[in-house]
């Protein structure tokens, strides 16, 4: 674990042509349109669906006439966090969600990123059951951080944990990588999204300055 004061720390997965995506949606393209040594300038097509990688989502992904990407107040996209660790728990309870303090964000570290790249990752995932889910939307808080594809199970339609989360004004950060090398608090974390007019999602560059929590 790097715990220097100042330190940078990345929690993002790369942007891949044909990453993993989740099952269904649109797959991940990339296309170099011009290059230095023929038009003297370097060019590439990207074609990627809002919630591919490490990635925000925005009320519209879930709630009719919920708000956009670029709707999202930025200051409600960083601010200090803390670690919970739940490696091990097929379902996140509230019972679990002790320790938040004076948190912005709570980073849920259950390990299944050790999965990405594999079609383990999408097949069977932790799930935050809907109490625990209506706690962290009582904390105060301005957002959580999984470090797995989403807050509700495989199999779900009702979405449950999204809708209680993206109702109650917090960011949902999902596929965020490495978490074992944060301490538990004391950190920034910071995961602004592309301001995407109508946007239901947007990757975003996850990572966490240490000493500034």
């Amino acid at each position: 674990m790097d715990v220097r004061s100042g330190a940078v720390v990345d929690l993002s997965h790369p942007l891949r042509a044909g990453m993993p995506v989740w099952p269904g949606d649109p797959g991940v393209f990339m296309e170099t349109r011009t290059t230095v040594e023929a038009q003297g300038y370097r060019v590439r097509r990207l074609e990627l669906n809002g919630h591919a990688g490490t990635h925000l989502d925005a009320p519209a992904h879930v709630l009719a006439g919920g708000a956009g990407v670029e709707a999202v107040p930025l200051e409600r996209c960083l601010g200090p966090g803390v670690v919970l660790d739940v490696r091990g728990r097929d379902v996140v309870r509230a019972g679990d969600l002790d320790g938040i303090g004076g948190a912005a964000f709570v980073l849920l570290r259950s390990g299944h990123d050790r999965f990405w790249g594999t079609a383990a990752y999408y097949e069977a995932f932790p799930r935050l059951d809907p109490d625990a889910a209506r706690k962290l939307a009582a904390a105060g808080l301005r957002g959580v951080g999984l470090d797995w594809p989403s807050p509700d199970g495989p199999e779900s339609v009702e979405l449950p944990a999204h809708k209680i989360l993206l109702d109650a004004g917090l960011v949902l950060v999902e596929n965020l990588r490495g978490l074992e090398r944060l301490p538990e608090y004391g950190f920034l974390f910071l995961a602004p999204p592309l301001a995407l007019a109508g946007g239901d999602g947007s990757p975003v560059r996850a990572f966490a300055l240490l000493g500034n929590g």
